[in-house]
């Protein structure tokens, strides 16, 4: 795995989902994401985070900083796909 604080790409199934890991200290946060198309220029995007490990405990501030911010996170991801998608 990667340095702590380095993410990796974990897993994709193109058009379908992504798995982004970061290693922490003897726990590993992981983003999910799935894509659903809902017409040819409408995409929904769920995400699902999730800390695992046997000091995942440790991190509790850390978990409660991300769900506090998923929302808006959420939004400048779509904004930067949509100004990609725009760009092609």
């Amino acid at each position: 795995m990667a340095d702590r604080g380095s993410g990796r790409i974990a897993a994709v199934e193109a058009g379908e989902s992504a798995t982004i890991q970061i290693p922490l200290d003897r726990a590993v946060l992981s983003f999910h994401w799935r894509f659903e198309a809902l017409s040819d220029r409408r995409t929904r995007i769920t995400q699902r985070i999730e800390l695992t490990g046997e000091n995942a405990d440790a991190y509790a501030e850390a978990r409660a900083a991300f769900r506090a911010n998923l929302r808006g996170g959420m939004e400048r991801i779509a904004a930067a796909m949509s100004q990609a998608a725009a760009a092609v």
